[in-house]
Formats: structure tokens, C-alpha cells, sequence
């Protein structure tokens, strides 16, 4: 199974996604739903910020409307979706005593699988999401490692366009302003670490 990388902007009733992946996990024997829920409650702990949604017929986590990952369980193994057909040879050497495909990777379906084996599938995916946005034209994400916003702004002809937000690692907002072509302008705000506002700068454009 391939999938092609990119954000999707669909908006979803958080509530009803994550019941639609709570019901998709029952369809399992206990044996092999134990295994799926673990993946999944270990999933979530790493990206506190994700979505849960059924995407393509399989549980996948999203952040900011980016796939960052899916799962599900399947006759003879389990498998992980990255998201991206290029994404294993990022990880040639840790993938390379299981059974793969161009965009999936597969699991024994009665062994759970390896934490710090999901930790590194996690963490490079994040990095490779973070690639994903070039520094040219259009919309810019970045994340932290652990899913949650780092920075969200436009970027036009090669410089920074537009309203600019950028966020602590807990997920507060850090610092917002706008630039146009490159050049700061209007009311800069600082927050404290609770989010609150505590310093507003108005800069001028020469």
C-alpha cells in the first residue's frame, strides 16, 4: 500500500475519529487487538497533540492535518504506514530484518512491536514532515520532535510573508508578528510560558 505524502486540510469531528479507530480495533481477535491498541496508546503518548482518524481505511495520526503515520492488523502480520513511499530507506539499517513494502512495514501478528523501533519511525518521519516545507513560496510548518507546533507562517519568493506565529515545546504560543518581504512590520507580541501576553513591540517599515 503506497500513499502520497502531503497535508490534508479535511476538517474532522475529533470525537467521532477517535470512536471510529476505538471501533475499527475491535474487529480483532483479543491477541492481535492488544497488540494494535498498545502500538496505538504508545503512538499517542509520543504525539499528545495528534488526531486520530480513519484515513484510508486505517488508523492513522495526524498533526496540523498532516499523516504522520497509520497502522492496522492483517491476517498473517501487522503493519505500519508512513505515510511516504520513500520513507524506509531513510531507516535502511533498523528495517532491514522486516518484511516491507514500498510504503508499508510489516510485523510478526503475534509479537508487539518494538518500542524504540516506533520511537525512530516517529522521529524521523517528524523530521522528514519538517522537509516537506521548503523555504520558498507558500505555507511553512515545522514541528518538534514529539508532533507539536513549532513555527506556522508563509513564506513568498524566498522570504518570510505575512502573519507568523512560533510555539514552546509544551505548546504555548512563544511569539507572533508579521513580515512583508522579509521585513518585520506592525505589532510584535512576546508571551510568557503560560501563553499570556508580555510584551507587545510595534516595528515600523523603513
Amino acid at each position: 500500500m503506497y500513499f502520497t505524502l502531503g497535508p490534508n486540510r479535511n476538517c474532522y469531528n475529533l470525537a467521532m475519529s477517535k470512536a471510529q479507530v476505538e471501533a475499527h480495533l475491535r474487529k480483532f481477535s483479543p491477541g492481535q487487538r492488544k497488540i494494535l491498541v498498545d502500538l496505538r496508546d504508545y503512538i499517542e503518548s509520543r504525539l499528545p497533540a495528534s488526531t486520530q482518524v480513519i484515513k484510508y481505511g486505517i488508523p492513522t495520526f495526524l498533526i496540523e492535518g498532516v499523516p504522520v503515520i497509520g497502522f492496522d492488523g492483517f491476517k498473517n502480520h501487522n503493519s505500519i504506514f508512513p505515510y511516504s513511499g520513500s520513507f524506509n530507506a531513510r531507516l535502511r539499517e533498523e528495517l532491514k530484518n522486516y518484511e516491507q513494502t514500498k510504503g508499508s512495514i510489516h510485523f510478526e501478528i503475534e509479537k508487539s512491536i518494538p518500542k524504540v523501533l516506533v520511537k525512530k519511525i516517529l522521529d524521523e518521519r517528524i523530521k522528514q514532515i519538517n522537509a516537506m516545507y521548503p523555504k520558498k513560496s507558500g505555507e511553512f510548518l515545522e514541528f518538534y520532535s514529539n508532533g507539536l507546533l513549532k513555527a506556522r507562517g508563509k513564506y513568498k519568493k524566498n522570504k518570510l510573508h505575512g502573519d507568523w506565529k512560533w510555539f514552546r515545546k509544551t505548546g504555548a504560543i512563544m511569539r507572533s508578528g508579521s513580515f512583508i518581504d522579509g521585513e518585520q512590520t506592525g505589532t510584535w507580541i512576546t508571551y510568557d510560558a503560560q501563553g499570556k501576553i508580555y510584551k507587545k513591540t510595534l516595528i515600523s517599515r523603513r
